[in-house]
């Protein structure tokens, strides 16, 4: 099955990509790429006050209109990570 999360700025994330996200970040973090890990942990809810109000609201106008026509992306829909491993 092809899956795909597209995040935003003060998104709220449904309990299925919040739960994808923190596998994402947990992965990242094994592989040592915690820069990367860092830009996805942002997205989590326990960090929204973490955003600006800029950016917060370029996310109200760009982040729920965004599209990518005629692009598809793979992902496994099981990665084989588990969030509560990390």
């Amino acid at each position: 099955m092809t899956t795909g999360t597209i995040l935003w700025a003060g998104k709220r994330l449904t309990d299925e990509e919040e739960l994808s996200t923190r596998r994402l970040v947990s992965l990242l973090q094994r592989v040592g790429d915690d820069d990367s890990a860092a830009v996805f942990e942002r997205f989590l809810p326990e960090h929204d006050e973490r955003w600006t109000p800029d950016e917060l609201e370029m996310g109200a106008h760009v982040g729920p209109w965004a599209q990518f026509d005629g692009a598809e992306i793979e992902a496994q829909s099981d990665t084989g990570c588990d969030a509560d491993a990390a």
